[in-house]
């Protein structure tokens, strides 16, 4: 009886490190589907709309403490050892990488600009980010990327400054033949923005109160003119509590009230 359970266990034994090499020698469900045993590297170059990355900001290796700065505020990021950006800004082109130089008073320098042909820095963008000026929004956040005039290359939104509730931004557009960002005076100082690349339109709101706001809808057209085609205004009637919003939309070339309507009614 001793001998048979001995050979049993033995058995076992055997059966889970036979299961055990066919785990190990047998591709995944994911990579049998794929064709591939391993992901795309990333940074591999594509005909298909740019891979765009992010930022990150770095560690800061020194003695000071955060809050012994001068004009230090509970909860403040640490930004001091500065912050890189990477992002495509055509497939057709390497990727470019934004440097946020940190400063000892815990702000952000002027931003600096490379791309990956090498050379060095091609552009400096004057910037004196402040953390306690676009709190609640994360350091990280300062830079992206969008087609803001929708000519199939990226450009930079740069975080400017933020309330309790909205955004602002500034916009520097690419300039293929001369490789540099170009400041969009008209569209820097947007707030909240969002684009449509289908419908080529541009557009923000903000809040005027605890009730009322505003938006607004531009439409891009050739030449780099951005024209108001939509305007929507909400008022909030403290006495009655009811919050009233009307829509303008651009006919005949003038702005006139299409629409009105109260809630609750």
């Amino acid at each position: 009886m001793q001998h048979k359970a001995i050979a049993i266990v033995f058995a076992l034994l055997l059966l889970a490190l036979f299961l055990s090499l066919a785990r190990h020698r047998l591709p995944s469900a994911g990579n049998q589907a794929s064709g591939t045993s391993s992901p795309t590297p990333a940074g591999s170059d594509s005909n298909s709309s740019p891979r765009n990355g992010g930022c990150k900001l770095g560690a800061y290796t020194g003695t000071t403490p955060l809050n012994s700065l001068q004009y230090y505020v509970a909860g403040q990021e640490d930004i001091r050892a500065g912050m890189t950006c990477t992002f495509r800004i055509s497939a057709k082109l390497p990727s470019f990488t934004f440097q946020f130089p940190g400063r000892a008073d815990n702000t952000f320098g002027n931003l600096e600009i490379t791309s990956g042909t090498g050379g060095g820095v091609i552009q400096t963008i004057e910037n004196a980010t402040d953390p306690d000026g676009i709190a609640p929004a994360k350091a990280e956040s300062v830079l992206s990327v969008v087609d803001a005039n929708f000519d199939g290359y990226q450009d930079l939104q740069l975080l400017s400054a933020c309330g309790a509730k909205t955004c602002s931004y500034n916009f520097y557009l690419y300039d293929p033949k001369a490789n540099q960002f170009v400041l969009e005076k008209f569209l820097s100082g947007f707030s909240s923005p969002s684009f449509d690349s289908a419908k080529k339109q541009v557009s923000q709101g903000w809040l005027l109160s605890a009730g009322d706001s505003a938006g607004e809808t531009y439409q891009y057209e050739d030449g780099g003119r951005y024209t108001l085609i939509r305007r929507q205004v909400s008022t909030w009637d403290r006495e009655k509590d009811t919050v009233t919003t009307e829509t303008y939309e651009l006919r005949d070339g003038q702005m006139k009230l299409v629409g009105s309507k109260t809630a609750p009614e």
